[in-house]
């Protein structure tokens, strides 16, 4: 018969674990990923990047070497790429446009070190993107399908209303990630149905499960638990979460049609992962992204839409 003493010693074992798993989860991911960030960082200060995804990989490598060293070569590099986005105009495809998520996320770190002038042509040619995203009739037409172009829509979306502070954009972001693309997305078993439907289905259930979770990154808040959101029937991130962890650890669980093409390259470090197990105080997810290979074939580049976690996971000063 239990006891008041067993209850109590129930609990405090509960709390005790309970406790573990958010210091576990708690990933110093600066320490992490230190070394890599600064083996990159030569080569970025000498690229010249030609096109968005060099562009959006030069900054965010030149970003996250400036929040490691403090260095203000790093930020003053990444500003004159920034300098250039205004030449870029958008592309029929909102997956060419991808890389604007992370360059966004990227800015926020770099306001202090940019000019007036800087700030304000970044300013526009967000608000410009922005536009597009909402006016463009391949856009919105992509924004309304029930697969990972939805899911990037909303990434880009969201990581421009972050940086500009646009409360209305965001909540109207909020609302789309809970109603209609949950329901779109996700079906019973935790799985992304429309995905496995294509030749593709491994590589791009996990495209699709970072773009999700860096949209949750990008989102969710004290006052908006938007990781915890769950439809009746218990559609939600979560599910879709626990059901890709064990295809990530151990490739061969995966029980659909193989890729057609680079099938054994894969997982790679999903941020997802990162964001996942810091969210859910799971340090299990966090482990596994740790002992991924962060480096991405070039073949798969476009299928990895987060290229530093650390960008993602770190507040900004000035609370952008």
């Amino acid at each position: 018969m239990p006891t008041r003493r067993n209850f109590l010693a129930a609990s405090a074992s509960t709390l005790i674990a309970a406790r573990l798993r958010a210091q576990a989860s708690a990933i110093d991911v600066a320490t992490v990923e230190r070394a890599r960030i600064i083996a990159a960082a030569p080569a970025a200060l000498a690229a010249k990047p030609t096109t968005l995804t060099d562009l959006s990989i030069t900054i965010a490598t030149l970003t996250a070497a400036f929040l490691v060293t403090k260095d203000e070569q790093y930020a003053a590099r990444a500003l004159t790429h920034v300098d250039s986005l205004s030449g870029i105009k958008p592309g029929e495809d909102v997956l060419t446009l991808i890389p604007i998520a992370e360059i966004a996320v990227a800015f926020r770190f770099l306001v202090d070190s940019a000019s007036s002038a800087q700030l304000s042509t970044f300013a526009v040619w967000l608000v410009g993107i922005q536009s597009f995203l909402n006016t463009d009739p391949e856009m919105t037409l992509a924004r309304d399908r029930k697969d990972h172009r939805a899911s990037a829509w909303l990434l880009i979306s969201s990581a421009i209303a972050r940086y500009q502070r646009d409360d209305n954009t965001l909540d109207a972001c909020r609302r789309r990630f809970r109603k209609p693309m949950l329901r779109n997305q996700i079906n019973l078993q935790g799985e992304f149905p429309e995905e496995l439907a294509t030749p593709n289905p491994y590589r791009n259930t996990l495209f699709n499960f970072d773009l999700l979770c860096g949209v949750c990154q990008l989102l969710a808040s004290p006052f908006d638990l938007l990781w915890d959101y769950e439809l009746a029937d218990g559609v939600g991130l979560r599910s879709a979460v626990a059901t890709i962890y064990p295809v990530i650890a151990d490739r061969n669980k995966w029980t659909s049609v193989s890729d057609a093409e680079h099938f054994h390259e894969l997982p790679g470090r999903r941020p997802g992962l990162l964001f996942a197990g810091r969210a859910y105080k799971r340090p299990e997810y966090v482990e596994l992204w740790k002992s991924l290979l962060p480096e991405v074939p070039s073949a798969l580049a476009a299928t990895f839409p987060i290229r530093e976690p650390l960008l993602w996971t770190t507040r900004a000063l000035h609370g952008l």
